[in-house]
């Protein structure tokens, strides 16, 4: 029998964000399945307290695997269920929508929503018995939609809602269901986009690159300065604990930096307006009917 008393499954644990959250609940002193698609990418963690998982949210077979896996560990432990499951999973493309392949897009759509809705189905026989918590890792673009990053935004707006309807449907089983909501965060994910841009404009067709090629330079010149001055991924993790620690734990919450100016530009600035500030900011201001 082990001291461990709290135990927690993360999603997308192999870096970034994911990682920040593994090494913070295990400094907590919680046993952490650290679910990742290939192993290797979990190895350079030996806390004791950690056990990596092989774990492919869109895979039924690998969920299977994973859930009696951590049911086998948490009955060694001597625990009665799992106390949270984080959804952290995810993946992001830039481009216009124009010509964006919608296979990237419904491949976008199926890592950071039905994988949440997969994960939550598979480990909801474990977290009944704990009456456990599940954390839904939003965004800010949840609530703000933004040029070039329709695959990301809308996915998110998409996790708002679902963590509404689960939130309701769980009420009575005692489990509660947070979304946080991270805004500016240097988790590395710019730079991996920023690093795979030229790539992607190279595959653009040459009516794309010459009306998108310098407004996604543009674009992601301005999100890298964001997200590489941003709060470092361990506010999340603060936040992840906290939400699974609170007696009364948020609905949801906005985390990181930037995420109290963006959330009012997104409830409280009228459309139009806010609309005109994202043109100017992302994509230099155009004149309405200026291209072709």
């Amino acid at each position: 029998m082990t001291s461990i008393i709290r135990s927690v499954l993360i999603t997308g644990a192999s870096g970034g964000v994911g990682g920040a959250l593994v090494d913070h609940f295990a400094d907590a002193g919680w046993r952490v399945f650290a679910g990742v698609r290939t192993l290797p990418a979990a190895t350079a963690r030996r806390k004791p307290a950690v056990v990596p998982l092989r774990l492919d949210v869109l895979d039924p077979a690998s969920l299977a695997d994973a859930q009696q896996a951590v049911a086998d560990q948490l009955r060694q432990d001597g625990l009665a269920g799992l106390t949270g499951l984080v959804n952290n999973a995810g993946k992001s493309i830039d481009g216009p929508l124009e010509i964006t392949p919608v296979e990237e897009l419904a491949d976008s759509f199926a890592v950071n929503v039905i994988g949440a809705v997969a994960a939550a189905q598979a480990f909801l026989p474990l977290l009944r018995p704990a009456r456990g918590r599940i954390v839904n890792i939003g965004s800010v673009g949840g609530m703000i939609s933004l040029p070039f990053g329709a695959s990301l935004t809308a996915s998110k707006h998409a996790i708002e809602a679902l963590t509404d309807s689960l939130r309701m449907e769980l009420w009575e089983a005692g489990i509660h269901v947070t979304l946080l909501q991270p805004a500016s965060i240097d988790s590395g994910s710019a730079e991996k986009l920023a690093a795979a841009l030229e790539g992607v404009i190279s595959e653009l067709p040459e009516e794309g690159k010459r009306r998108y090629a310098a407004k996604l330079r543009g674009f992601m010149k301005v999100t890298m300065e964001k997200e590489t001055t941003g709060s470092p991924p361990e506010v999340v993790g603060r936040a992840v604990l906290e939400a699974l620690r609170a007696d009364r734990p948020p609905i949801r919450r906005v985390v990181g930096k930037d995420g109290g100016m963006i959330k009012l530009l997104a409830r409280h600035v009228p459309d139009a307006l806010r609309d005109k500030l994202l043109r100017k900011v992302l994509l230099g201001a155009p004149e309405f009917g200026a291209g072709d």
